[in-house]
């Protein structure tokens, strides 16, 4: 990122991540809202893009230890098997296959691989994203890495390919959860960050169409909305100033990428069946 395309701090203060308890949403009761139980997803088999590092990685980390099978996917390989690798070597099981999200034939030829792996997908966790172009409008890039272009295919066209391969195997099998990550500016205007802003907007609609069109199927799908999360995406966004991005939020700190997954899997549970076409926020109170 150029010098001149480098966000202000209270513009950088309201990307991706978030930071609240997931026991007020009601998932989790007694000593469950903060111990997982082992196994609690025993041979589910989850998808997971863009899990190469921060909240999808802490994703599939977190699937993984209580027992699913995860595949998932990223462009970056070298960082894609060193996840896999550890996660097996811990005992889990996962996965890695390339893919670059905003090419239709690779989300494809990814999510065929997991059927070909384990024949089914029980949850899929789309959560592919990039922070895009900054500025006034009249400045904005539209092409280049993370230009209008380029931010569009990836939080946009990305979801949309995932979930178009997703829906027809979960209504086949009988049912299945999509949780799509979003932000905190997926509901409210970013006047620095407004392609990224309109994306998760997207996002959103998104999520709410399928749900309406498939809860009859028995395929879920919701959205998850963080504010800012301690992530490789955040250190880059933010020149390493995370200090100013957490004194901007009520809660005065930034969300871990473990708790977005705690909130992930949480709506993933039977418990949570009832949750459908739901914007979930998990901003430390940023935009109540």
């Amino acid at each position: 990122m150029s010098e001149q395309d480098k966000p202000d701090i209270g513009r950088r203060n309201l990307l991706v991540g978030g930071a609240t308890a997931v026991a007020s949403l009601g998932l989790m009761a007694g000593a469950k809202a903060a111990h997982h139980e082992a196994g609690r997803f025993q041979d589910k088999v989850v998808l997971i893009t863009g899990a190469t590092s921060g909240i999808g990685e802490a994703t599939a980390r977190a699937f993984a230890a209580e027992g699913a099978k995860v595949v998932f996917c990223g462009r970056r390989e070298a960082l894609g098997a060193e996840v896999a690798d550890s996660i097996n070597s811990a005992g889990g099981n996962a996965t890695y296959i390339r893919a670059d999200v905003r090419e239709v034939d690779q989300v494809e030829a990814f999510v065929n691989g997991c059927m070909d792996l384990h024949g089914r997908i029980d949850i899929a966790h789309n959560n592919e994203g990039i922070a895009g172009p900054f500025g006034p409008y009249a400045g904005v890039s539209l092409d280049g890495l993370e230009g209008y272009y380029d931010t569009m295919r990836t939080n946009v066209d990305g979801v949309f390919y995932a979930m178009r391969f997703e829906v027809p195997i979960m209504v086949a099998q009988g049912g299945g959860v999509i949780i799509n990550t979003a932000s905190m500016l997926g509901s409210t205007g970013a006047g620095g960050s407004g392609v990224y802003s309109a994306s998760k907007h997207a996002v959103i609609g998104l999520t709410e169409s399928a749900a309406l069109a498939h809860a009859k199927d028995k395929v879920r799908c919701v959205s998850v909305s963080p504010g800012p999360v301690d992530t490789p995406l955040m250190q880059r966004a933010t020149g390493g100033n995370l200090s100013g991005v957490a004194a901007g939020n009520p809660s005065g700190r930034l969300a871990q990428p473990s708790e977005i997954a705690n909130l992930v899997m949480a709506l993933s549970t039977p418990e949570a069946s009832y949750i459908n076409g739901s914007d979930v926020k998990i901003d430390g109170g940023a935009t109540a």
